[in-house]
């Protein structure tokens, strides 16, 4: 019997030190992430990526997104909620990690709207439309160009012509490369000044930007 709960006894210690240590090198893991990488603004924050925000106080809150992704589209509100409420003292970034069978075609077009100035408008409605047109084992991204007729002033020949610029391939890469070197896997992903949001909720990224702002 002793010998039962002798075994027993270890077996819980071992348990603990392997989560332990589990916890630790995660943990560490996303340390070393963040403090290894000397170049993380780089990372983060491209010339090329869309940027909206005065920054007055040098707060970047950086989203790696997929527009064929649900997930994305319905923490989008939340995004745009920050947005208004928080404008002048913070940047909203905007990566991109294609996830998805056409993820690369929306964001292509979404890129080639910033030469319209259509950027915002474009992407409210790749996502607002998304269970038509991004709808599982029923994709139908063509559809797109029907439905971005809706906003006023798009020139959708030129979007089209546009979108083919191969310099937009070389964003996706890009993003995709950076979001590996900061361990980046599914979207949406949130930095906040370099640091992850772990849960994907309103109250958890305002309270990681707040404590930016009123630290």
């Amino acid at each position: 019997m002793q010998n039962k709960k002798l075994i027993l006894g270890s077996l819980v210690v071992i348990i603990a030190i392997f989560v332990s240590l589990t916890f630790l090198y995660k943990s560490e893991k996303q340390t070393e992430i963040v403090s290894s990488v000397s170049n993380i603004n780089e990372l983060l924050v491209r010339d090329y990526s869309m940027k909206h925000g005065e920054n007055k106080k040098n707060i970047y809150v950086v989203e790696f997104l997929d527009p064929e992704c649900e997930s994305c589209a319905l923490f989008s509100p939340v995004v745009r909620k920050l947005y208004k409420e928080y404008h002048e003292d913070i940047q909203i970034v905007i990566k991109y990690l294609a996830n998805h069978k056409n993820s690369e075609f929306a964001i292509k077009l979404l890129e080639a709207s910033r030469e319209q100035n259509k950027y915002d408008e474009v992407l409210d409605v790749i996502f607002e439309k998304q269970p038509l047109w991004a709808q599982h084992n029923n994709e139908k991204p063509e559809l797109l160009w029907e439905l971005l007729t809706a906003i006023p002033n798009l020139d959708i020949t030129k979007l089209k012509n546009d979108m083919n610029n191969p310099k937009y391939d070389e964003i996706i890469n890009t993003d995709t490369s950076d979001a590996r070197k900061l361990g980046v896997r599914g979207t949406p992903t949130i930095f906040v000044n370099g640091v992850e949001l772990k849960t994907l909720s309103t109250k958890a990224l305002f309270d990681l930007v707040e404590a930016e702002i009123y630290k």
